[in-house]
């Protein structure tokens, strides 16, 4: 279950943006949505090492000492959140997923997430956004494509103060069973280094499933 609702939220808009801001208040119908069904999860804990394994198709494992947060609700996009520093929330590496349409490619949903990303740019969420790098490799056994990123983005501590911060990111994308995944190392610019290796470690050991 999430601990903080509203920092998981606020965090997911760096991982995988959606259009819930532009749609809102643009449906006819009278017809009530169906409540998404749960995404279960468990947590496996083997000496040091815990593995996260979601029903969003995932495994992804991690050192046990880390905090965690974790959502089972189908309509918000991160699956977890794994917290790298004990002083810094901003700083961790976090698994999302989207459901896709058929026949959507790895270069539709990773051009699809950029270009949102340089949207929030245009729109003035975010200031200062420039691609670092941006790779084609193989990552989980599939196709990926990877971009490294670095801006000023509202992070919100509380329910109420959002403070503009500087970060870097790096985010992997990769597709599997018309599931887009977006798998992020995100830290406060000045922590980016520190936590780099360990941010890696956790990010490769990601599995389909």
């Amino acid at each position: 279950m999430m601990n903080n609702r509203n920092l998981i939220t606020a965090l997911a808009v760096v991982a995988l943006l959606t259009l819930a801001a532009i749609t809102a208040g643009c449906a006819t119908s009278t017809t009530p949505s169906p409540t998404p069904a749960p995404i279960s999860a468990t947590q496996t804990t083997v000496g040091n090492n815990t593995t996260f394994s979601s029903a969003a198709g995932f495994n992804i494992t991690y050192p046990k000492n880390l905090k965690t947060d974790n959502s089972s609700d189908a309509s918000t996009p991160v699956r977890v959140y794994i917290y790298l520093s004990p002083n810094e929330t901003a700083d961790g590496v976090l698994v999302a997923a989207k459901s896709l349409s058929a026949g959507q490619t790895l270069s539709d949903f990773a051009n699809s997430e950029v270009a949102q990303l340089k949207n929030n740019n245009t729109t003035g969420n975010f200031k200062n956004f420039t691609v670092l790098n941006d790779t084609n490799l193989t990552f989980a056994g599939k196709p990926a494509r990877t971009i490294v990123w670095s801006g000023i983005v509202p992070i919100q501590y509380n329910q109420t103060t959002a403070t503009n911060k500087s970060v870097k990111v790096m985010q992997t994308y990769v597709v599997n069973n018309n599931t887009g995944y977006v798998i992020t190392y995100k830290a406060i610019s000045s922590d980016y280094d520190t936590y780099l290796a360990q941010a890696q470690r956790i990010m490769n050991s990601f599995v389909l499933t």
